[in-house]
């Protein structure tokens, strides 16, 4: 397969929302975190996108990396890693001295390349979000029991826009190494077990030390104040959390509409009412 189908390949798997039908993203949130998160998200325009250890899912950013088997893939791994040694400040002849050495004691360079790949993905940054304001699970899972909210980004506005969906596969993802120079060096992080299927999740993603990175500083993405298009407040989320992300929105520079859920009476569903500006 090509180049340019692989990176056709990994657009199918892993499309952008307006690919996937997606007008809005979601996320849910407790509203009994701490307010300086609350603030950095609703106040400073901030949007956090955490580390792959701070994960639930212990498979995270943890894919396998399997030996070529033909020749041509190990001379190409080889060649890689001279220029590595050389842009280290090696002279070409100490480079490949140095990975002769290395290729001559097995498994040495497998467990070296997979060594480095899981600490550059460990560095990345990853921000997750949901194609619906209706799973019953998230809301009782991320949202505190419906004691929480959920926020419904515009996924029409960059960063969210360049939010990519995961893929849900039987198979475990396998490094790519070197890895390429684009999209596709990050495709481990769009990879989850079929277990997570019913989360449809979309992500974001950034590594702070690279070149070419949407606008941030170190942990969050920075919006632009048009991203945030409504916020709903769970069923069961008391009046006192409510207003304080009300008066929270009101000193940044999002102007969303605000809607309360509620329990349906006759469905496992939830209904949900925007508030007028009095009550908002």
């Amino acid at each position: 397969m090509s180049v340019q189908d692989e990176i056709a390949q990994f657009h199918r798997n892993h499309p952008h929302p307006d690919a996937a039908g997606q007008d809005s993203l979601f996320r849910f949130g407790r509203a009994t975190q701490p307010e300086e998160f609350l603030r950095t998200l609703f106040v400073d325009a901030k949007l956090y996108h955490s580390l792959p250890d701070q994960f639930n899912d212990p498979f995270e950013a943890k894919p396998h990396f399997r030996w070529p088997d033909s020749g041509k893939e190990v001379r190409q791994i080889r060649k890689h890693l001279v220029r590595v040694a050389q842009e280290s400040g090696a002279s070409r002849r100490e480079a490949e001295a140095r990975i002769s050495r290395a290729f001559s004691k097995p498994g040495l360079v497998k467990r070296a390349i997979r060594s480095a790949v899981l600490r550059t993905l460990g560095k990345a940054r990853v921000c997750s979000f949901t194609n619906s304001k209706d799973n019953l699970l998230f809301w009782a899972h991320y949202a505190d029991s419906h004691r929480g909210f959920c926020v419904e980004y515009d996924a029409t506005f960059l960063p969210i826009s360049y939010a990519f969906k995961v893929q849900y596969t039987r198979k475990y993802p396998e490094v790519q190494y070197p890895a390429p120079e684009d999209a596709r060096n990050l495709e481990w992080l769009l990879i989850k077990s079929k277990e997570w299927e019913y989360e449809q999740e979309f992500r974001t993603l950034f590594v702070p030390s690279a070149q070419k990175q949407p606008k941030n500083d170190g942990e969050s993405l920075l919006l632009s104040g048009e991203e945030i298009k409504s916020v709903y407040f769970g069923a069961l989320m008391d009046d006192d959390h409510k207003n304080q992300i009300k008066e929270l929105v009101q000193k940044g520079p999002f102007n969303p509409s605000f809607w309360q859920a509620s329990l349906s009476e006759s469905e496992f569903k939830l209904n949900f009412e925007r508030l007028e500006a009095d009550d908002a």
